[in-house]
């Protein structure tokens, strides 16, 4: 003789599996954007203010789609001033701004995207 068991809330509990991938894309988009964001803004803080003109060529750019964010100059009459800045010269001393704001804003990281997965899960 066959037994039968009901599964209460399977329904449910499918239903939240399914709301895994998205979430975590999700929450991979959020933790980089506020990755980026908060390195550029520590990156300006620490970078040194002669003419201010390295300091607003700072930007950062996030892709989604393949989870890269990335922080640093792209202006072209900046570029050149802004690795002489951050590495050196023969004549001038380094003055980094680019990789230490790199490594503080390294650590939180994981705990941010903890955090942003359980809120795109609806864990609060």
């Amino acid at each position: 003789m066959a037994s039968r068991a009901r599964l209460e809330g399977l329904g449910r509990a499918l239903r939240a599996v399914q709301r895994v991938p998205e979430a975590m894309r999700d929450a991979r988009a959020e933790t980089l954007h506020d990755w980026a964001d908060e390195t550029r803004r520590d990156a300006e803080a620490r970078v040194p203010v002669r003419t201010g003109r390295l300091e607003t060529a700072l930007d950062h750019d996030v892709v989604e789609q393949w989870g890269r964010a990335e922080v640093g100059v792209w202006n072209e009459a900046a570029l050149e001033y802004a690795i002489y800045v951050e590495k050196g010269t023969s004549s001038m001393a380094d003055q980094p701004y680019l990789v230490p704001a790199f490594e503080a804003a390294r650590p939180s990281v994981p705990r941010k995207y903890r955090a942003a997965l359980r809120r795109h899960l609806g864990a609060g």
